[in-house]
């Protein structure tokens, strides 16, 4: 075995220092500066479409501006009826949307193209150029918006790829090939990372499935992907009941994530708005959504590929059934029958190419639109990673094992409601407990984790650092306070531990005062006082006993210091394990180093590992060079 082990080694050392040796002029970017160029790919609805007038002039489609609105707003007001507002709201809502309606072929019905498509114009530097950096994705993030990339890489190194978000993923791809060619062409550099964002993952993937084999990958990350689809999307076309089952608490959660608040809006609208509400929205949003939208968003390829596999043939037979929907179900079939046919099997090709792949995708919450799934409000998790859920997010029985043995590392939530085992790729997946769709940045620990993932090779795989554990709890602001095990980050206790529990203020403003922290059926000591007060970003320790205990659940109780007249909890689930995922296992997790031995095999796997992303890149670069 040893030899075996060796000679494997050897030989990949050998290869890979005689291509580099030989190929230099291959394995080296023409540019010099020794930072690999990023191209940031936004999802549904992000990129900014322009409509070409008869004149040639360029207007802008979607998203609408305020100018539009109130032309239109005053176009309709004579429907204005405060008893009546339906036909309002849907006339004004139809027009608002009426540029962006594809006819049933799946075409356009307007002229709409990107408002700008070149990889020169879409650099940083492009949009800066054109006075533009209004147009750039998600432009009021501190991540997405490109500057924090700049800052690393130069603004002529940092690119987002802008395109019709309402075609086919397929078509998408063929672009996206074309877009990468221009940066390695502008740059100088062979290949690109790549940020990929939710809807955008379709045509990323796609891209993976026909193009893998070019090389041009070196890192790309999928941040709350959207693979297989979404509940979400089968939700909104489901006209089976009389009024939509919208999740309003998990909506005004996610409202509060997306606009970055700390304030707790739900609070605010419970005391103004009555309960008896909720229908009547629903009501309303179901009528405005049936009528006026669905209509328009329908024939959008890349609509009908979001539906779940599971749900497909049936919203074709209800939806796509008129005349020329074919064109569409045909488009959406390239997916279906492209990557997402064997989304593992397309990702793990891709990485022999010498892409380095990460998914990260998050949990905790049910879709906004009612279904009980583990999601990020938009995409349910099995759809974005593979993972096998619970049903309706309730534990799994004391006797569940997970389905794959995953070379022996325990793939279990620590809430007991993922199984990661049946991931895409499981050991290059992490979960964000709590974290809402597109909020990567809002958490700090999120955003610290894509950064790693994007910019180095520090995270060779999910289970590596202690700072990043495969199963982590959102630390977003809004969440007030968090808890976690020092030993392991995490929501994990370490059997025989310390059973140090950490309890943080996690917001960046406000104030907590903490009256109350129980666990379920163990003993629980603070070496402080309750009630405590803790300033933003202080910390709690107390010591949980873990012994005799697999399971079980902490609840805190507390006040925000500027509402002390309504007490809130938060609980979290946590396991006992003496198989944790990440760093800290077998004797390590007792309290006790790892052995030489340990550390050496598991730098040696490492090297190996890189070492052979670095061979399958250099000779991929031999073979296009030789093809030219």
């Amino acid at each position: 075995m040893k030899k075996t082990f060796s000679a494997v080694v050897g030989l990949i050392l050998a290869l890979t220092l005689a291509v580099s040796v030989s190929l230099p002029a291959f394995a080296e970017d023409s540019c010099g500066c020794g930072k690999t160029p990023v191209i940031m790919v936004s999802g549904f609805g992000a990129t900014t479409l322009v409509q070409v007038n008869d004149d040639g002039s360029e207007s802008v489609a979607f998203p609408f501006t305020v100018q539009t609105a109130l032309s239109v707003v005053k176009k309709h007001i004579s429907k204005f009826d405060v008893n009546n507002l339906m036909p309002f709201v849907q006339a004004v809502i139809g027009d608002l949307l009426e540029p962006i309606r594809m006819n049933p072929d799946g075409s356009s019905v307007h002229e709409l193209k990107p408002i700008y498509s070149s990889a020169e114009d879409t650099s940083y530097a492009g949009f800066v150029k054109n006075n533009a950096t209004n147009y750039i994705p998600y432009g009021d993030s501190d991540f997405l918006d490109m500057k924090s990339a700049t800052a690393r890489l130069g603004d002529d190194h940092v690119f987002n790829f802008l395109y019709d978000w309402r075609l086919s993923g397929d078509k998408v791809a063929d672009l996206f090939l074309d877009y990468i060619e221009q940066v390695r062409s502008l740059t100088g550099h062979d290949k690109v990372s790549v940020y990929c964002l939710s809807q955008g993952s379709t045509a990323v993937a796609q891209y993976l499935y026909k193009y893998a084999d070019k090389g041009y990958i070196d890192k790309l990350v999928f941040d709350n992907p959207i693979f297989e689809g979404s509940y979400f999307v089968s939700d909104i076309l489901n006209d089976k009941s009389e009024i939509y089952n919208l999740d309003i608490d998990t909506l005004i959660d996610l409202l509060e994530n997306i606009i970055h608040t700390e304030v707790d809006l739900s609070e605010i609208l419970a005391a103004v708005i009555p309960d008896t509400v909720d229908p009547t929205v629903n009501s309303a949003v179901k009528a405005v959504g049936l009528s006026t939208i669905l209509p328009i968003a329908k024939n959008s390829p890349a609509y009908l590929e979001m539906v779940p596999p599971d749900k497909f043939d049936q919203v074709c037979a209800d939806y796509f059934s008129d005349e020329g929907n074919e064109k569409i179900i045909e488009d959406a079939m390239k997916v279906r029958n492209g990557y997402m046919k064997d989304t593992a099997g397309t990702l793990r090709r891709a990485a022999g190419f010498g892409a380095e792949i990460s998914i990260v995708s998050c949990s905790g919450v049910g879709l906004v639109t009612g279904t009980n799934v583990q999601s990020d409000s938009i995409v349910n998790l099995s759809s974005s990673c593979g993972a096998y859920c619970s049903e309706g997010r309730n534990k799994f029985p004391d006797n569940y094992v997970q389905k794959e043995y995953s070379g022996g590392r325990n793939l279990i939530s620590p809430d007991r409601t993922i199984d990661l085992s049946t991931g895409f790729i499981p050991e290059r997946t992490w979960i964000i407990n709590e974290r809402y769709h597109g909020q990567g940045e809002w958490a700090p620990n999120s955003l610290r984790l894509l950064e790693t993932l994007l910019y180095t090779s520090d995270l060779t795989d999910a289970w590596c650092s202690a700072e990043f554990p495969q199963f982590m709890q959102s630390d977003d602001p809004n969440k007030d306070v968090v808890a976690t095990f020092a030993s392991t980050n995490s929501l994990y206790a370490v059997q025989n531990g310390d059973g140090k529990l950490v309890v943080k203020n996690v917001a960046t403003k406000n104030c907590v005062l903490i009256t109350d922290i129980s666990a379920e059926g163990a003993e629980l000591t603070s070496e402080s006082e309750l009630p405590i007060k803790l300033a933003a970003g202080e910390q709690l320790v107390l010591t949980l006993d873990t012994s005799n205990k697999t399971s079980g659940k902490i609840t805190i109780k507390y006040y925000e210091s500027d509402n002390y007249c309504m007490e809130k909890t938060r609980t979290y689930s946590f396991s006992v394990t003496d198989n944790y995922s990440g760093q800290l296992t077998g004797s390590q997790a007792n309290g006790a180093e790892n052995s030489p031995l340990d550390k050496a095999v598991s730098k040696i796997w490492s090297v190996v590992s890189q070492l052979t992303r670095m061979f399958l890149s250099l000779v991929n670069n031999l073979i296009s060079k030789i093809g030219k």
